[in-house]
């Protein structure tokens, strides 16, 4: 996986948050889920990525962090995930991109997405400190 490829989507999802309405982005996401349906429930959140999908998680986390450290523009939270997005979903690694938010000391409402493959933070960290909002999940189809 290259930084390179990485640094590309990363300035195409920058382009796509500030070109389409935030429907039209959420969309690509995937599937929409309850941002408290976090348990065992197959139904509702993707099955761990086994041990393969979790290295491929840390491994695209780790490529996508590096490409955003090297972008003249904004990459934070929101296009990493969005390429983080890209890339779990190409090497077919079930995962959940989730919205929250939390006030800031001086009690301004800050946002934040981060996103999870398992028990891997690909981006955006654990998303521990935030309240979750809104999540999306992506898993492969079983034939």
């Amino acid at each position: 996986m290259a930084v390179a490829a990485a640094w590309v989507l990363l300035g195409t999802a920058r382009l796509l948050t500030l070109a389409l309405p935030s429907t039209v982005v959420r969309h690509l996401l995937g599937e929409r889920r309850s941002p408290s349906a976090t348990g065992p429930d197959p139904g509702r959140v993707p099955s761990p990525p086994g041990p393969r999908g979790t290295g491929r998680a840390r491994q695209i986390g780790w490529v996508v962090r590096a490409a955003a450290a090297r972008t003249p523009w904004t990459s934070d939270c929101f296009p990493q995930a969005l390429t983080a997005r890209v890339l779990l979903r190409a090497a077919r690694v079930p995962h959940v991109v989730t919205f929250g938010v939390r006030r800031d000391d001086a009690g301004a409402l800050k946002a934040h997405v981060w996103v999870a493959a398992g028990e891997v933070a690909v981006t955006g960290g654990s998303g521990s400190s935030w309240t979750g909002v809104g999540s999306h999940a992506w898993a492969p189809r079983r034939p």
